[in-house]
């Protein structure tokens, strides 16, 4: 079959983007089983929709949902697409927590839930027999005769060694590169999918299961070099929800790494204390220059809520560790958790100004669907229940405050986010070795890239939107130092 599947463009987004793994995953699988795919990614693509069907021709469109922001090119490309009376069928992480949702739409038959490569393999074998019975077909949402939504049996996960190489030439490489510590040609790969943990805020237990599965190594170094040798790609950012659960498997990943004498840089998001000092020189020697931390909170008390189970006498050890190592450590937090009180933000606030990095990732709280807090919040009746994609639509969380479930006021935690972005915006010299590195710099060139990578009526909204982002940021980060002196910001990196 020609199988069209589609990454849909995020209005009003200036970051960077990354290559749609998930679905090159798909189509790589697909292409492996005889189908000719086309993988149509609006997020930087300029070509007209209408061009790409025409010389495509498909006979079968695949839709990922992963952000609310493409909930409406998803819509509209879905209704192009039944103006052929072509199958329509959506996936990703959004969809598979939401099908009932998304079925309600007449322009989508059906939901792929969880991971879609086996899943995508079955569903192209009955549409190219022109079958139209998928209750054998597992894990996927339909409707039935009466409208009702119909979920089939869960599928078990696929063995990731048995999945094809991804396949790079279905996509135009460059376009994803980005900048970062010591390279500039950056993509984002995966060693492993899933985690093993179960945050209260995060979907892993309901797309995941909580199961981490590891990437046969020997793949994930291919790749690497075929990604270098090709392209000219000098940095990867390993997008694993958990990377190197343990010192052996860091060990060998990291040895493995500089067995490929190869030029280019490194980083990973992991766990608080995981690793030493040690354990960070041993992962900048393999090529490793940034580390990406989920601290979330400095109260233990929200930590408990958040189901964290982080060593919390050990999150100053371990950002000190790093940076005795020469690895630059990025510390993620979120303001605005349900129940969290003044004390609690205090407390972040706290131990965000003695952690020894000006790089800190601070987000408003998200209520992500399939999460334990999201049915926590339905049950409470404190959220209303999603009837309508609209409703979801127009969200834009972690930029921005969506929601009043702590008695902290708004423009508290407008000024402690605004104030730590501007902090990691402005931050000139990150270690010793980045002296030159102007995060500043990147955050511009990479808008400035994806802007550009824009059709005319998304640029102007997305200069628009980052433009009045800007003034907001600069606005409450120096306009209120009643609050900043309230919660004790500011004290270190002035």
């Amino acid at each position: 079959m020609n199988i069209l599947l589609i990454n849909p463009a995020t209005v009003g987004y200036s970051r960077s983007v990354t290559a749609p793994l998930g679905l090159l995953s798909i189509a790589s699988t697909l292409q492996s089983k005889g189908h000719r795919v086309r993988l149509y990614d609006r997020t930087v693509e300029k070509i007209k929709t209408k061009k790409v069907f025409e010389e495509f021709k498909p006979e079968l469109v695949g839709i990922s949902l992963v952000s609310f922001k493409s909930v409406y090119d998803a819509l509209e490309l879905s209704e192009y697409s039944k103006k052929f009376n072509l199958p329509v069928v959506w996936g990703g992480p959004l969809a598979s927590e939401i099908p009932e949702t998304v079925l309600k739409h007449n322009c989508v038959d059906l939901v792929s839930i969880g991971e879609g490569e086996a899943t995508w393999t079955e569903l192209a074998e009955k549409y190219a027999k022109g079958e139209t019975d998928f209750l054998s077909v597992s894990g996927i949402a339909m409707r039935n005769e009466n409208g009702e939504t119909v979920l089939t049996a869960q599928r078990d996960f696929v063995d990731l060694a048995e999945l094809p190489p991804i396949d790079w030439s279905l996509v135009d490489v460059p376009k994803y590169f980005q900048s970062s510590y010591e390279c500039s040609k950056m993509l984002y790969l995966y060693c492993a999918k899933g985690c093993p943990h179960n945050c209260a805020f995060c979907y892993n237990k309901d797309f995941h299961r909580c199961t981490y599965r590891k990437r046969p190594l020997d793949m994930v170094l291919d790749e690497i070099k075929y990604l270098v040798e090709n392209y000219g790609m000098d940095g990867v950012y390993f997008a694993d929800e958990m990377w190197g659960r343990n010192r052996t498997e860091m060990r060998q990943i990291c040895d493995s790494l500089r067995s490929l004498d190869l030029k280019f840089v490194w980083g990973c998001q992991t766990r608080i204390g995981v690793f030493t000092e040690e354990d960070f020189r041993y992962m900048y020697d393999s090529g490793c220059r940034w580390v990406f931390f989920g601290v979330e909170s400095g109260s233990e008390r929200i930590l408990e809520k958040m189901n964290k189970r982080i060593p919390f006498d050990r999150i100053e050890e371990t950002f000190s560790n790093c940076r005795k190592a020469g690895v630059i450590a990025i510390a993620s937090f979120i303001v605005g958790f349900p129940d969290e009180t003044v004390e609690d933000v205090a407390k972040t606030v706290e131990l965000i100004e003695k952690l020894e990095t000006p790089l800190i990732n601070l987000n408003y709280f998200a209520l992500v669907p399939g999460s334990d807090i999201y049915n926590k919040m339905l049950a409470e009746g404190r959220y209303p229940r999603i009837t309508d994609l609209s409703q979801l639509a127009d969200i834009r969380p972690i930029e921005r405050n969506e929601y009043s479930f702590t008695t902290v006021p708004e423009k508290d935690l407008n000024v402690i986010r605004s104030w730590y972005m501007w902090r990691s915006f402005s931050a000139k010299s990150i270690s010793k070795n980045t002296e030159n590195f102007s995060f500043a710099k990147k955050v511009a060139t990479d808008a400035i890239k994806q802007l550009k990578r824009s059709k005319l009526k998304d640029f102007t909204l997305s200069m628009i939107s980052s433009a009045f982002e800007l003034f907001s940021v600069i606005w409450y980060a120096h306009a209120y130092p009643s609050i900043m002196k309230k919660y004790g910001m500011g004290k270190r990196f002035e």
